[in-house]
């Protein structure tokens, strides 16, 4: 789903913002090479229980020198690799996640969608909670990395809670209540993505 836009000019500050944000996300990651660390397809097989000689032939496909080369097909088609890496490919793939999600968000062709959207946001959120596990994961980011992508999932939190809210005010609009019933139950409304904005306001607001 989409953002529906009141005028052209809402439209064009929304994407100035994802390119803002694109490029906040370029400079802060530029420079950061997976070095030993796990690979893309690499990970791939490992998520297979591939062998040895089966990762390093994996990994051989992984030829690009910059996250910003890294295929976005391959990103596309690859939404578990995130939870295969080890920390050095996790700060190595995760930029060019986040890149992909931003420029590919709101593809409004349905043939489109992947299951990766979902899993950028997830491996940001899962178990926030646990100091040894979150330290563990982002252990490599350094303080500009965190505050990048803290600015990442504000805007995906921001993004998805407007749009559950334009399609409840929709709703409500169809039902015949008034303006005042409908912005009174959206005040009170729960979002679907809870668990998303707790994991922003409990651990990732500190990065900001």
């Amino acid at each position: 789903m989409c953002i529906s836009f009141a005028n052209p000019d809402e439209k064009i500050a929304y994407e100035a913002k994802k390119l803002a944000l694109i490029e906040e996300i370029t400079q802060a990651f530029d420079g950061v090479s997976c070095g030993n660390g796990v690979t893309l397809h690499e990970a791939m097989v490992i998520d297979d229980y591939g062998s040895p000689a089966e990762r390093a032939e994996a990994r051989a496909r992984d030829t690009e020198d910059k996250w910003q080369d890294v295929p976005e097909d391959d990103i596309r088609f690859s939404d578990a690799v995130l939870s295969f890496l080890d920390a050095k490919g996790f700060h190595y793939y995760l930029p060019a996640y986040m890149v992909w999600h931003l420029r590919n968000i709101d593809n409004t062709d349905p043939d489109y969608w992947s299951n990766t959207f979902d899993s950028v946001i997830f491996h940001l959120t899962y178990q926030v909670d646990i100091d040894d596990y979150i330290a563990e994961k982002f252990s490599l980011f350094t303080p500009a990395q965190l505050k990048t992508t803290s600015h990442f999932l504000q805007f995906d939190v921001e993004r998805e809670e407007t749009i559950e809210r334009q399609q409840l005010q929709e709703s409500l609009a169809k039902g015949g209540l008034s303006q005042s019933d409908i912005d009174n139950m959206l005040k009170e409304h729960q979002f679907h993505n809870n668990k998303e904005r707790q994991a922003l306001e409990t651990y990732w607001r500190q990065f900001m």
